[in-house]
């Protein structure tokens, strides 16, 4: 069985880490395992450190008084998070849940402030990893407020990193249930069925359980940026 610096060591986040960096950055590591729904770190509390998803998918989501939820991220294996928790002593300002059984690392501050000192590489990672979730969270904010449901599956779809299984034809698999991805998305479960279905009669996608088949990535483009034909 690998050890944890070993697994650390093959995520693309710590491509470019030295490997003399992974004892300081693991020094006082804790490992923990969550079953599928079970809570990670929940809105307002104050996490010991970063965290890293190693294995499974997970998602952070934003809860009203009235129960709605929005999810804002999914995670899978490799991403971290608590970074803006990490950096500034705030309390964590959403909450993190496992969608499937997850193995789930927290690296200390100071072994992450240690690692940071010693070489920049490991910082540059993590204020890379920090812009990309602003600037997804900049452009999910837009998709929800300006693009209609057909727009935004579309769009969610298109960025998701295709299994090629013919020349024509390629495969997604959904990192999450089709109710998880309606809050993703910002619509109702019927409303994301409804147009599923439309767009199967379109000949833009089929779908078989979280798998979806891109029957033609052109029209699923013209579709994440016009909506679908009436």
């Amino acid at each position: 069985m690998k050890t944890l610096e070993q697994a650390f060591q093959e995520l693309p986040l710590f491509a470019d880490v030295p490997t003399t960096i992974f004892p300081i950055l693991l020094n006082g590591a804790v490992e923990m395992t969550y079953k599928a729904k079970e809570i990670i770190i929940g809105e307002g509390e104050s996490p010991s450190g970063l965290y890293i998803l190693l294995n499974g998918t997970a998602k952070l989501y934003k809860s009203s008084p009235e129960g709605k939820e929005q999810t804002l991220f999914v995670l899978t294996d490799g991403e971290p998070f608590c970074l803006c928790s990490t950096f500034r002593k705030k309390p964590f300002p959403v909450t993190a849940a496992a969608l499937t059984p997850c193995r789930v690392v927290s690296i200390s501050k100071q072994s992450f402030f240690a690692a940071a000192d010693k070489d920049t590489a490991f910082l540059f990672s993590m204020l890379q990893k920090v812009s990309e979730r602003l600037r997804d969270a900049m452009e999910l904010a837009g998709t929800l407020s300006l693009q209609e449901v057909p727009q935004r599956i579309a769009t969610f779809i298109a960025k998701l990193d295709p299994q090629t299984i013919s020349s024509d034809q390629s495969t997604i698999y959904l990192p999450m249930s089709h109710k998880e991805l309606a809050k993703v998305i910002g619509a109702t479960p019927e409303a994301l069925s409804r147009t599923l279905k439309r767009m199967n009669e379109q000949g833009i996608i089929s779908t078989d359980g979280r798998h979806v088949h891109i029957l033609d990535r052109s029209l699923l483009e013209q579709c994440a940026e016009l909506g679908l034909s009436s």
